[in-house]
């Protein structure tokens, strides 16, 4: 079970289900296990406990119960991006927020607040982390917490001197988004976007690791299968060995809309997250009955508003500041206790919950029908 939490938190910004591939180089994640463990103090370990246990009491009984605090956070250097994605919030304009960097003074304010118990920091969410100057600093002071830090990044700014700061700053694992293997179908997705500029990086990127002698951070290549681009699989597992990155991941695209369905699902049916006939688009395992998240984590965005995870783009169900509030008031405050109960009680009455397919729950005995 620890590892299908881990695993459900290693999604790119779109939140895909994962796919494991057989071939030992292709994954399904980016997560250095072991290094994840090490960061599991004693107080860490209990509180993971009691959020889990917390969590299956809850969707067992259809009630809320919370013990523990977050043991996994999401923290969103910035909402800002250089690339244009049309199926990203930010990308496509779609995005409601302000649009801003996460200062210093607030990443301390919540390491002070949440950092003895978090064993697990994702620091990235609608944006391109590098853009943030604060980035590498983020992940120096989260590390000195001794906390597993991982990232993900669209792979722009992999110079000489980012590079080396990046594995000096301890980071432990970064996913690099790379939709394509040639300029024309990279860019049908990644707008803006030059392809051998994150060849080159990724493979600049391994070879100072290696003049370094360190293993960390572990590169993950991310290969979103599209419409445009299915066919291209066995090119980009080709390309992953040419330039020697550690991990390379398959994983599926988030749609909305019928309409984005027929221009980005891809036809193999094995790469899509969705049940979709050209006309009825419905998420596939869809019966889950709640989801662990909200019991088990919490996402701070740039601004330090705090949701509960990655699918809420746009701040629909904030909870609160945590440069306002102390952690415990938003954790276990009205807002958040409310979310939670309607998410074990009616997780379909959540909008953004009926394009999620993650969570555990299909486990749970059926609801009985009145």
């Amino acid at each position: 079970m620890f590892r299908s939490f881990c695993i459900q938190y290693t999604n790119p910004l779109t939140c895909p289900t994962i796919y494991k591939m057989k071939e030992s180089m292709i994954q399904s994640n980016e997560l250095l296990i072991g290094k994840l463990l090490r960061s599991l103090t004693f107080r860490r370990a209990f509180n993971l406990t009691q959020t889990g246990v917390s969590f299956l009491l809850s969707a067992l009984l259809q009630k809320n119960i919370l013990w523990g605090r977050p043991a996994i956070l999401t923290i969103e250097p910035t909402n800002l991006c250089n690339l244009r994605c049309p199926l990203c919030t930010t990308g496509n304009g779609e995005m409601e927020r302000s649009r801003g960097y996460m200062n210093l003074e607030t990443f301390r304010n919540i390491l002070n607040k949440m950092g003895d118990d978090i064993f697990f920091l994702l620091l990235y969410h609608q944006g391109e982390p590098y853009l943030n100057k604060d980035f590498l600093e983020f992940v120096r002071l989260a590390k000195t917490k001794n906390i597993y830090c991982t990232t993900s990044s669209n792979g722009h700014y992999f110079d000489e001197a980012t590079i080396r700061a990046t594995i000096e700053s301890g980071l432990d694992s970064m996913i690099v988004s790379i939709d394509g293997t040639n300029q024309a179908s990279y860019e049908t997705y990644r707008v803006n976007g030059k392809l051998e500029k994150v060849i080159e990086g990724s493979r600049l990127f391994m070879k100072i690791k290696k003049e370094m002698k360190r293993k960390t951070p572990l590169i993950a290549w991310q290969f979103l299968v599209m419409k445009h681009n299915e066919q291209e699989i066995p090119a980009i597992k080709k390309l992953a060995r040419e330039v020697g990155v550690d991990r390379l991941l398959i994983k599926n695209i988030e749609v909305r809309s019928e309409e984005e369905a027929k221009q980005w699902l891809p036809q193999n049916d094995v790469y899509r997250r969705y049940h979709f006939d050209g006309e009825h688009l419905e998420v596939k395992n869809s019966d889950k009955q709640s989801c662990p998240r909200p019991w088990l984590s919490t996402l701070i965005n740039w601004d330090g508003s705090m949701v509960p995870c990655c699918f809420d783009k746009n701040g629909h169900y904030e909870m609160g500041n945590i440069n306002e509030s102390e952690m415990d008031a938003l954790w276990r405050g009205e807002k958040f206790e409310s979310f939670r109960t309607r998410l074990a009680t009616d997780r379909k009455s959540i909008d953004m919950c009926r394009n999620c397919n993650q969570g555990l729950g299909s486990f749970l005995p059926a609801k009985s029908k009145k």
